[in-house]
């Protein structure tokens, strides 16, 4: 099912708005009608310590707008807009979006239709946008900008129109993905999904976690002084990105922080030797601040030094074990033919607590995260 085809970003720029002013946002929001409505969001994740909603994109019954939340706007009226269960909210991989607009605006999104999510559950193997807006309506998308630093300004043409053609297509792509959910009677599954996006907030981890070193890929390795160095470095990253206002990971690869870990090198001289260490690094006192960092991790008295966590992979036992493979071999027998994805129909952890149920002799489908689309989808098989 495809529309008309077309070329490009999709709408000119003629056809946005830019926004920066509260009076500006309300008479946008009063001016468009009371269906669907298209929402995007760009950060700068790649380019600051702490991301934040640097634009925001609204697309409605053809009208479009790039609202700045870096000028002062009050945001009342795209909040009340965002949460009437009347107005149909649209957005793709909308799980970040919705975190970002509370934690950074305030605002909530109820009755929202995931454009991702519906292309997942009605078996599409390519689910990003660009590929959806591709097969279904024959437009294409220049991403070369999804890295560029949306916290400048002012903001270009091109990038304006690259965001801009993020909500263009929405409410068409929408509508033929939700044809589609109802072709097939999963139109309910889609709801539920989406349903249960509208209430994800956001965690800061760094903030929550006192141990978040650990997340570390290949952390779980590393002797008690190889974590007591890996600690003192990642605290000296973490605080040279907040200084500099700049996303860790543009300081120094978790890879290279894993790698000083288990070297734990005594001079620059040896620190430089450590593959992926930034040249420009090398060449700057910073260096010798990372010398002093693993010294500080190695003179760590012993009963202070963080331990290794045993392997939180828990070992099933036999019969619940078998279960599980039982149950596995059925979900795949129920996804098959669906053409899903068998962790759509239901994950390993849900699994895992099923077979646990079952083998205690309780109700398997009483497990939390287990939706009532899945379970639908099960109990035949369980039965």
């Amino acid at each position: 099912m495809t529309g008309r085809r077309s070329k490009g970003y999709g709408p000119r720029m003629t056809d946005s708005s830019w926004i920066d002013s509260t009076p500006a946002l309300e008479a946008w929001i009063a001016g468009v009608a009371e269906g669907p409505l298209a929402v995007d969001t760009e950060a700068d994740s790649f380019h600051h310590y702490r991301e934040k909603v640097c634009l925001v994109q609204l697309s409605a019954g053809g009208r479009h707008a790039l609202v700045d939340p870096l000028a002062e706007i009050e945001w009342s009226a795209l909040g009340r807009r965002l949460a009437d269960p009347a107005v149909e909210k649209i957005l793709h991989g909308a799980d970040y979006d919705v975190r970002l607009l509370e934690r950074d605006l305030g605002l909530a999104v109820v009755n929202l239709f995931d454009t991702s999510i519906a292309a997942r559950l009605t078996g599409e193997t390519s689910i990003g946008l660009a590929a959806l807006l591709a097969k279904h309506l024959g437009v294409t998308l220049d991403k070369s900008h999804q890295r560029a630093d949306w916290s400048k300004r002012p903001l270009g043409d091109a990038m304006r129109a690259y965001a801009v053609a993020d909500t263009a297509h929405l409410q068409a792509l929408a509508a033929i993905l939700a044809a589609e959910a109802e072709r097939l009677g999963r139109l309910a599954w889609v709801r539920e999904e989406c349903a249960r996006i509208e209430s994800v907030r956001w965690r800061d981890r760094a903030r929550d976690d006192p141990e978040a070193f650990r997340r570390v890929k290949g952390a779980a390795s590393l002797t008690p002084p190889g974590l007591a160095v890996l600690r003192e470095v990642w605290g000296w990253r973490d605080e040279v990105g907040r200084r500099r206002d700049r996303p860790v990971f543009r300081v120094l690869r978790d890879e290279v922080l894993l790698a000083i870990a288990r070297a734990a090198p005594a001079t620059v001289a040896d620190l430089v030797k450590i593959a992926g260490f930034p040249e420009a690094l090398a060449r700057s006192p910073v260096a010798i601040d990372v010398v002093e960092a693993v010294r500080r991790g190695l003179a760590c008295p012993e009963p202070e030094r963080p331990q290794p966590r045993p392997s939180l992979r828990v070992v099933l036992p036999p019969e619940v074990e078998a279960r599980l493979d039982d149950l596995r071999q059925r979900r795949d027998q129920v996804a098959q033919p669906l053409g899903l994805d068998p962790s759509l129909v239901a994950n390993r952890a849900v699994l895992e607590e099923m077979a646990r149920r079952l083998v205690a002799g309780a109700d398997p489908f009483e497990v939390p995260d287990l939706r009532p689309w899945q379970a639908a989808l099960l109990k035949p098989v369980l039965a």
